[in-house]
């Protein structure tokens, strides 16, 4: 009998790759989810785009999100965050998924899962407050922030 012991690991896929239809799917001038939002014409769900590895990605959220008072549960390349504390409408859970758009070009989804939207709106402008370094910015970007 063999006494080798059998390891089972868990493979880890990596980020999802986008196509141009997701992209296309995703772009503002043809999303209809904000005809159905009616929360004070506040979204639900955002995206940044950023040129560090998914790995760097995931780090930083995990390293930004902690001090914000959110619990971090990882698995591949997406997150789900979750407020320790109670907010209006229960624990505010964010969940977030990594894609890639390009080899060095990763598209980050932030959306809220559960909870109040306007505190979800609070925690997205503090997150990608710390995320400044990993955020990636156009020419265009860079105008409207001045």
């Amino acid at each position: 009998m063999d006494s080798e012991a059998h390891h089972v690991t868990e493979k880890e896929e990596p980020p999802t790759p986008m196509n141009a239809f997701d992209l296309i799917l995703m772009s503002k001038g043809l999303n209809l989810g904000n005809l159905f939002d009616g929360e004070q014409g506040f979204t639900r769900e955002t995206r940044f785009t950023s040129k560090c590895t998914a790995n760097e990605i995931i780090n930083k959220i995990e390293e930004a999100a902690k001090p914000l008072g959110f619990g971090v549960h990882k698995k591949n390349y997406k997150m789900q965050l979750e407020n320790t504390k109670a907010g209006r409408k229960g624990n505010l859970n964010v969940a977030t998924e990594i894609f890639q758009v390009a080899p060095s070009l990763h598209m980050v989804e932030v959306r809220k899962a559960k909870g109040d939207t306007l505190e979800f709106h609070k925690f997205y402008k503090s997150l990608t407050n710390r995320l400044e370094d990993i955020v990636w910015k156009t020419e265009e970007d860079m105008q409207e922030t001045k």
